[in-house]
């Protein structure tokens, strides 16, 4: 059977003809418009709860930011490392979810290390965070329990260090301690050392010892956000229900939960790291922290006919160093 013909095409119109064509500018603002207008973009398929994540939404203006994270398997790792009561794996947990969240608002390559010294029964807690969402833990009194020694904190100073990955340059903020919980210092910090109005809310459960649910998000105004902005989200959180109730299988990121928190806001999920429990410690780090001790005491060691054995502050892992590795240290470099 032969090829239908081709319908010729029809003349343009005179409107047709004297519309003018779309330049690149004009496109590109129309562009713009249509994604300030639209829905709320999220960047990729959430992981499910089983798997731990933080991801940041910012507000299209940049009047507001919120960050929502999940450590549950990360706070569990850490608290049974610690072998640490109930209480202190609860407190642990919040550590660790607060801690997640304000490295994540400072530079993205930062490490930030968090230490809480106080005078109540856990004694020095101590929070290593870094980049790509690895975390660790350390109690010097994990087994301490609120019915034994009344309230967990006692009056004392928090200290955040913020290390810049690259360059290695430092900074150093010392704060009170102001309010019962983690997050109320956390809170603190951000208001007094970086200037930024913050609502920080931490939500861990505890069964039987061990930590089944570390949730948290932080919402911030940025310098760009109005009064307005301070009022309508203000309103929003008076209404809000526990992240726990709007994180499920379903919805493992809480977006149908974040778009009421976020409500009269245009805005989109930016950015995504996973949350993974990691210790740093090896061998060769302990060697290297030997290495600073006196070098009488280095030859005492190496005299020694015994092993040493070192215990990681954070994972509790003993390694033992034979006396001839620490003899090397006494060695002058070649």
């Amino acid at each position: 059977m032969p090829d239908k013909p081709e319908k010729p095409l029809e003349p343009a119109t005179q409107d047709e003809r004297d519309a003018p064509s779309e330049t690149a500018a004009s496109k590109y603002r129309r562009k713009q418009l249509e994604r300030q207008l639209g829905p709320t973009q999220f960047i990729d398929e959430p992981p499910p709860l089983t798997h731990d994540t933080l991801w940041r939404g910012l507000a299209r203006k940049g009047e507001a930011r919120l960050l929502v994270v999940r450590a549950t398997e990360a706070a569990q790792e850490a608290a049974s490392r610690l072998n640490a009561s109930g209480e202190v794996a609860k407190l642990v947990g919040e550590l660790i979810v607060a801690a997640l969240l304000v490295r994540s608002t400072l530079n993205p390559d930062a490490r930030m290390q968090v230490y809480i010294r106080h005078d109540g029964p856990t004694g020095k807690m101590v929070a290593d965070v870094w980049e790509g969402g690895g975390v660790r833990v350390y109690v010097k009194q994990p087994e301490a329990t609120a019915e034994l020694d009344g309230t967990l904190f006692g009056p004392g100073l928090m200290e955040v260090a913020r290390t810049h990955a690259a360059t290695g340059k430092s900074w150093r903020s010392t704060v009170q301690l102001q309010g019962d919980r983690i997050e109320d210092f956390m809170m603190h910090y951000l208001l007094e050392s970086e200037q930024v109005l913050s609502l920080l809310r931490v939500e861990v459960e505890v069964a039987n010892g061990v930590v089944t649910s570390a949730l948290g998000y932080l919402v911030q105004l940025m310098p760009e956000g109005t009064h307005d902005d301070l009022k309508r989200m203000t309103q929003n959180l008076q209404t809000m229900t526990p992240l726990t109730e709007g994180m499920s299988h379903g919805d493992p990121d809480a977006r149908a939960w974040a778009e009421l928190l976020m409500d009269g806001f245009r805005w989109d999920q930016c950015g995504r790291e996973m949350v993974e429990y990691e210790c740093r410690c090896s061998e060769a780090r302990i060697l290297q922290m030997l290495s600073t001790l006196p070098p009488a005491d280095l030859q005492e060691m190496a005299s020694d006919t015994n092993d040493v054995e070192i215990s990681c502050d954070f994972c509790r892992t003993k390694y033992l160093v034979k006396p001839s590795a620490i003899g090397e240290l006494l060695e002058p470099p070649s």
